[in-house]
This record gives C-alpha cells, sequence and structure tokens, in this order.
C-alpha cells in the first residue's frame, strides 16, 4: 500500500513539474512573440515600453492583458496612430481572444493575416482607413467570432455572404463605409445569437427592410438609417420584442408606421425621421420606456397621443415638420427629464401647456 501512495506522490510530482514548464514556456513564448510582432510593425513609438530589458512584466506592458497562467488574450491599441499593415505574427499568440485595433490610420484592403488567429473571438477595426471589398472568404476568420466592427472605413462593394458564417455572432457592425452594392439578408438572418446589427450610412442598392430579420429574436439594436430603403416597415418585424434601438432615419419609406412599434416595451431610441410616414401616432401607445422619440420631417397627421406624456423617461421629442393637428397634451409638459422638444412646422393648436415652456 504503501508503495503505492509513493508512486502517486511521485506522478503528482512529475505533472505538477512538467505543468509549471510547460507555463513557463508559454510564457517566454508570448513575450517573444510580442517583441516579433512590435518589430514586425516597424517598432511603433506607442509601443516603445515593449523591450527585453522588462520583459518579465509582458502582461503590463501598454494595451496588452494576459489570463491567470500568464497567457496574452486580449492586445488593445485602439487610438495608437498605428499606419503599417497588420502583422501575421499577431496570430502566433494561440490563445489571443481579443483585437482592438479602432481608430489608427490603418489602410489598404481588409487584412487576411488575421485568418490565422484561430480562437479570437472580438475584432475591431472600426474607424480605420480600409478599402476596397470584403474577401469573399472572409469565413476564414475564427468560427469563435462573437462581435465583428467594420464600421467607419472606406470598403465598397457587396458585403459577401460569408460575412454571416460565425454562429456564435452578437454585433455586426458595417455602418459607415462605401457599401454600393448588396448585403446578404437572408445569411445574416440566420445569425440567432445577434443581438446589434448596423448597416447605416453606405449607399447600398435600394430595396425593402428585409422582412427574414424577423428571425433575429435576441436583436437589441437595428441601426438602418441612410442605406436607400424603400417601402413599408413589414410587420414580421414585430416579433422584435428585445428592441432597445431602432433606427431608420433618411430612407425612402412610406406607409403607416405600424402598431407594433408603439407596443415595444424595451424601446429607448426609436429614430424614423426623414421619410415619408403617413398616418398617425398609435392609436395604442404602450413603449413607455422611450428615451428619445424622432419622427420629425414625415407626413404625420392627427393629433399626438397623451400618452407620450407617460414616457417618464424621455429626453427629446422631435414632431416637427409633420401635418399633426389638435392641442399639446397637457402631459407632455409634466414628463420630468424632457430636455429638448420640438413641434414647429405643424397644425397644433389650442395653448401651450404651462410647463412646456420650461423645458
Amino acid at each position: 500500500m504503501a508503495h503505492s501512495y509513493l508512486l502517486l506522490l511521485l506522478f503528482l510530482l512529475v505533472f505538477l513539474a512538467s505543468t509549471s514548464s510547460s507555463r513557463s514556456m508559454a510564457q517566454a513564448t508570448d513575450q517573444e512573440t510580442l517583441l516579433t510582432i512590435k518589430k514586425d510593425w516597424g517598432s511603433p513609438l506607442a509601443l516603445s515600453s515593449w523591450n527585453s530589458q522588462n520583459a518579465s512584466s509582458y502582461c503590463s506592458w501598454v494595451g496588452v492583458s494576459c489570463n491567470k497562467n500568464g497567457q496574452v488574450t486580449k492586445l488593445s491599441f485602439l487610438n495608437l496612430n498605428i499606419t503599417n499593415p497588420i502583422p501575421a505574427s499577431i496570430c502566433t499568440l494561440k490563445n489571443l481572444l481579443y483585437l482592438d485595433l479602432s481608430y489608427n490610420n490603418l489602410t489598404d484592403q481588409f487584412p487576411t493575416a488575421l485568418y490565422g488567429c484561430s480562437a479570437l473571438s472580438f475584432l475591431d477595426l472600426s474607424n480605420n482607413h480600409f478599402s476596397g471589398a470584403l474577401p469573399a472568404d472572409i469565413d476564414k476568420l475564427s468560427p469563435e467570432m462573437e462581435h465583428l466592427n467594420l464600421s467607419t472605413n472606406g470598403f465598397t462593394g457587396s458585403v459577401p455572404s460569408a460575412i454571416a458564417a460565425f454562429p456564435k455572432l452578437k454585433s455586426l457592425l458595417l455602418d459607415t463605409n462605401s457599401f454600393n452594392g448588396t448585403y446578404p439578408s437572408s445569411a445574416i438572418a440566420k445569425l440567432s445569437e445577434l443581438e446589434t446589427l448596423t448597416l447605416a450610412t453606405n449607399p447600398f442598392a435600394p430595396g425593402p427592410i428585409p422582412h427574414e430579420f424577423a428571425s433575429l429574436k435576441k436583436l437589441k439594436m437595428l441601426w438602418m438609417s441612410e442605406m436607400n430603403l424603400t417601402g413599408v416597415i413589414p410587420d414580421e418585424l414585430s416579433s422584435l420584442t428585445e428592441l432597445t434601438t431602432l433606427a431608420l432615419y433618411y430612407n425612402k419609406l412610406d406607409g403607416e408606421i405600424p402598431s407594433w412599434v408603439w407596443k415595444l416595451q424595451k424601446l429607448e431610441i426609436l429614430y424614423l425621421y426623414a421619410n415619408s410616414f403617413t398616418g398617425r401616432i398609435g392609436p395604442e401607445v404602450t413603449a413607455f420606456s422611450l428615451q428619445q422619440l424622432d419622427l420629425s420631417v414625415n407626413w404625420l397627421t392627427r393629433p399626438i397621443p397623451a400618452a407620450i406624456g407617460k414616457m417618464k423617461n424621455l429626453t427629446l421629442l422631435y414632431l416637427y415638420y409633420n401635418d399633426l393637428t389638435g392641442p399639446i397634451p397637457a402631459s407632455i409638459g409634466l414628463l420630468p427629464n424632457l430636455v429638448d422638444i420640438r413641434l414647429f412646422n405643424n397644425r397644433l393648436s389650442g395653448p401651450l401647456p404651462p410647463e412646456l415652456g420650461k423645458h
């Protein structure tokens, strides 16, 4: 029996020594890799603190975060004025989960060097100067991808269907580019985990709001302004009950604002301005979580619903340049958080609620 215990103890000692050795080797490898990345990147001034003299503290270097084992899991280089192309050596960090390169001066086409980052789940390349079409094989990025932000660049052409090949994706941000073709609405609609979708501010080919987006039941933000949308808001989208932001402004949408929009209990921001919506607001309004409501520059008619006065969190109310009639409900003047209200260029009548002049 004693012999068995000795063997077990010996095994545990060997295992612990091996684990410790492997951990040390992994740390040394990550140290070396970071220095290689710096060199490959042309030794940018922002990474001047990365040097072999303080290699033992590499987990505290600018932009670097590690797990408890000393393995680099996160690189955050936002707003460091980086200009040289992204080096493939970044993907030598096999535990890298998070890469933020936003607000730099990166140029050229989409960096396919990142295809080698097999564990990456967060990638932010926004606010740079990338251009050209997205590659058709962009699905070679890590299948672990949960957050993909390519907004505010100069990408052109059509968005490839491969952009939707990441089953764990929670946020897809493609707004503020120069996409002038189409986007794969049917493929995007299959991203069942998606919570944030932004396609806004792109000169896409004119077309309707995709009814297929009704399947995105977890969607919280849908931002599709300034992208040549036509037609009506489809009733199929009534299934998007988790929405907190719905922004469809500066399009060519028409018809009535669907009644279900006014019943979204979690909706906080509703921007439908600068379209050609007609009809009334409501008739039944129970979206009392709204904080900002902008319906300006449309063709809305009928009175302002008194129920808007129950939106106790409302800070902004823009209804100007419509054809609204009747009195301004007194309850709107009592909204405790309202700081900006604009109702001009309508056909409203009656006295101004006394409290309204204080906003």
